[in-house]
């Protein structure tokens, strides 16, 4: 039956028929396996993701605990932090004088109420940096946050004092 076929024809004929059999393998097996390789791919990108947000959240928290440590203790009253303050002062074995305490500032964003307390205390220089150095060493419900050193003179002895501010914020969250 086909020994009255050209060569030429059965050759166009055999290529006809390896196009379709190319092309239905591909639409049977090799889009199917494409397209699981496809999805086996996303799947791995998606876990690394997670794996990868497991991470983020332990060096969220991580950053998280570093910055509570950084701005201070969150009390629950602030008359509480400006107690502790005098109560630090009193404690450090230094003969710098108590000046002034202000009373407190209380300013707010979105997310933080700020507490600010504002500390005046006069003596010589060394009581006055050892009383700073304890406030930054011990003191753990707020943080300093600036320090001023100053001297005025006094009228009536006609000397100079050295005087120094010490300025201490904490913060509470809002939720």
């Amino acid at each position: 039956m086909f020994e009255n076929v050209s060569y030429k024809k059965k050759f166009f004929v055999l290529i006809g028929l390896a196009i379709i059999l190319g092309i239905t393998a591909y639409k049977r097996s090799y889009k199917l396996t494409l397209e699981a390789y496809q999805l086996v791919q996303e799947a791995k990108e998606q876990l690394a993701k997670v794996n990868n947000s497991q991470q983020k959240i332990a060096n969220l928290k991580e950053e998280v605990g570093y910055l509570d440590k950084l701005i201070g203790k969150e009390a629950a009253n602030p008359d509480v932090v400006q107690q502790e303050i005098l109560h630090t002062f009193s404690k450090s074995h230094n003969n710098a004088k108590l000046v002034k305490l202000d009373k407190i500032h209380h300013a707010s964003n979105e997310y933080f109420n700020i507490y600010t307390n504002r500390l005046l205390i006069s003596g010589t220089y060394n009581e006055l940096l050892k009383a700073t150095y304890d406030y930054e060493t011990q003191f753990d419900f707020s943080r300093v946050v600036s320090i001023q050193f100053f001297t005025e003179k006094e009228l009536r002895t006609n000397r100079k004092k050295l005087f120094e501010q010490i300025i201490f914020q904490n913060y509470e969250k809002i939720y």
